[in-house]
């Protein structure tokens, strides 16, 4: 059994990963300064928007990922948005999703289309093993209508945030702690 893919069949199963970027790079900011740790620099990271490793990149299944999909919300005008995308891009990020930051309403708009993004993918059968990387106990039905639609659904985020319920509905976790603090890139599938 692999750390981030367990090996349950014989099949290639292909996957998609759908990342709420924005929870994450603030849950990876309180990680940080807990531990008093220095972000490494294989981290891409800007807080309260993003953070991805090329480390991470390295993580697929057997049967490869199809795409991933990048959710987060910016304060900013366009060029602010188009800086964000193309950083995200530069990061191996297929599908850069970079919403407006409302003061006044927050950033509704990450989760709703993470949602609906996984979900239709599932039903469409575009993927066979769903990687969520979020720590929200709001997403746990999401976690069940996938796995409804006969997908599997891996849970990675960073110990900071992490839902129980989260965990215990999903397939699989993975511990992002390790990745996202460790000053070299290894394979870590």
């Amino acid at each position: 059994m692999g750390l981030f893919f367990p090996r349950v069949n014989l099949e290639a199963v292909p996957s998609m990963v759908f990342v709420d970027g924005e929870n994450l790079a603030i849950r990876y900011g309180n990680l940080v300064q807990s531990r008093g740790a220095t972000i490494p620099e294989h981290v891409r990271y800007e807080p309260g928007v993003y953070v991805w490793s090329t480390a991470m990149m390295n993580m697929t299944y057997w049967g490869g990922i199809v795409r991933r999909h990048y959710y987060t919300s910016v304060q900013g005008d366009d060029p602010k948005l188009l800086e964000v995308v193309e950083k995200l891009k530069a990061a191996g990020i297929e599908s850069p999703n970079v919403f407006k930051k409302n003061k006044a309403k927050g950033s509704k708009r990450v989760d709703i289309s993470l949602t609906t993004d996984m979900l239709l993918h599932a039903a469409r059968k575009n993927f066979g093993v769903g990687v969520l990387v979020a720590g929200d106990e709001d997403y746990v039905p999401l976690v069940e209508a996938v796995k409804s639609e006969g997908r599997r659904v891996y849970v990675w985020f960073v110990s900071d945030g992490l839902s129980a319920e989260l965990r215990r509905a999903a397939d699989h976790f993975g511990d992002l702690d390790e990745i996202l603090l460790s000053p070299e890139v290894r394979d870590w599938k």
